[in-house]
């Protein structure tokens, strides 16, 4: 069984104000998809020309979506620092390229939420608000507390830190569809993410990514080691016995095993993560 020691964790995740004010456009992650995918490289005024997504001399959408996009899980970015931007295609971005290209479909919007809340390689705000803060700020909030949360997490003073969080969950154009937060009059509600069948092999390819993670040999991992390592509960808003019920039909799909009589629940992938990204969209309608 996998053990604590065995792997530290490597926090790169993005800063607070990454966004530029600027929500991620469906169209626009579809368009920097379609130019991984072509292999393409250049600069971020060569990226902007190639794509059609707008950006000026010292500011503009194609640096935040790049981010947006890294955090999301969509693609990597191989030399980062470089100013020649590289991005290479995951196996969550391939799959969402050939099936669900402009990030139309539920369970491809709460996977990218999911990816950009992450402690490790997520989006600092993102994470401080769904994960580290949940407890503290609770399931219906306001927006002067996540202010004062925000503030008082990230050391500095109140005021523009909440950006585009919010109005990237009402936006037709952004995650609307996927609706984590929503804001009616002073109260911001956080929402559960939705257990259907058709979407296991989503849940199953986030959850054998993690094990793959942080137990690359085959080891076994325990429930716990899965929810410091990516949320499992906490990022979903799962009950225990959501969880329970998610990972039952993860197990049906011969994607995992459980050993039940152990407390806590211990866990062996029996498929890769790879194949159950190839199979996201398979039960569909």
């Amino acid at each position: 069984m996998v053990t604590s020691k065995t792997r530290k964790k490597t926090v790169r995740r993005l800063p607070r104000n990454f966004h530029k004010s600027f929500i991620p456009e469906r169209r626009f992650i579809h368009a920097l998809l379609r130019f991984a995918a072509g292999r393409g490289a250049g600069t971020i005024q060569e990226i902007a020309e190639a794509t059609g997504i707008p950006t000026g001399v010292s500011s503009g959408k194609v640096a935040p979506t790049i981010d947006y996009c890294r955090a999301m899980g969509l693609f990597t970015l191989p030399e980062e620092r470089s100013a020649i931007k590289r991005p290479e295609l995951t196996a969550f971005g391939r799959v969402v390229l050939l099936e669900d290209p402009y990030l139309k479909t539920e369970i491809t919007q709460w996977l990218a939420h999911l990816n950009l809340c992450g402690e490790e390689n997520g989006a600092e705000v993102w994470y401080q608000t769904f994960w580290n803060g949940a407890a503290r700020l609770g399931p219906v909030f306001e927006r002067e507390s996540l202010e004062n949360w925000l503030a008082s997490i990230c050391n500095t003073k109140t005021g523009g830190l909440i950006g585009p969080l919010i109005s990237m969950y009402q936006e037709d154009a952004s995650f609307a569809i996927c609706g984590a937060l929503t804001e009616n009059g002073k109260q911001i509600s956080r929402h559960t993410m939705a257990i259907h069948s058709e979407f296991v092999w989503g849940y199953a390819a986030w959850l054998l990514s993690t094990i793959e993670r942080i137990a690359p040999h085959g080891e076994q991992v325990t429930l716990p080691q899965i929810e410091k390592a990516c949320g499992w509960r906490i990022l979903t808003g799962w009950t225990s016995a959501d969880s329970d019920r998610a990972l039952s039909l993860i197990e049906r799909k011969g994607a995992i095993s459980i050993d039940r009589h152990m407390q806590p629940w211990i866990l062996r992938a029996k498929e890769s993560a790879a194949n159950a990204w190839r199979l996201l969209f398979s039960d569909m309608i």
